[in-house]
């Protein structure tokens, strides 16, 4: 089990970090031909943000923080494919700070997910 949440935490990290670069070229007005390749990285993302969180569960760490993934997930999924009909113009900025903030939110509760998994298997032995 180890070995395979080391493997999605990689996997989230690398994906991560190219869905933030991605957004940040977007943010700058460039390279908007690769907005498909950033929606299905994203939900390749929230896929491996709901596989840890059924690892988690069956691992048995805080419940709270399974459910909070798995809705988490479903927040990203609805608010990146709908935020180009939220707040058109100029206020459209709060809405890419926005999804900025849900998606490290997103990153960040992966991480801590995989943490807890390893520490509640370190703990079981």
């Amino acid at each position: 089990m180890k070995t395979l949440v080391l493997i999605l935490q990689n996997a989230g990290r690398l994906l991560g970090v190219i869905l933030l670069i991605l957004g940040f070229l977007f943010w700058t007005h460039h390279s908007f031909d690769l907005i498909p390749l950033h929606t299905g990285m994203g939900v390749a993302f929230v896929a491996l943000l709901w596989a840890m969180a059924a690892i988690g569960a069956s691992a048995k760490v805080n419940p709270s923080l399974v459910i909070a993934a798995f809705l988490w997930g479903l927040l990203v999924l609805y608010f990146g494919m709908s935020m180009g009909r939220f707040l058109p113009g100029r206020a459209h900025e709060a809405i890419r700070v926005l999804h900025f903030l849900i998606g490290l939110s997103a990153i960040a509760l992966l991480e801590s997910l995989g943490a807890r998994i390893k520490r509640r298997a370190a703990a079981v032995r």
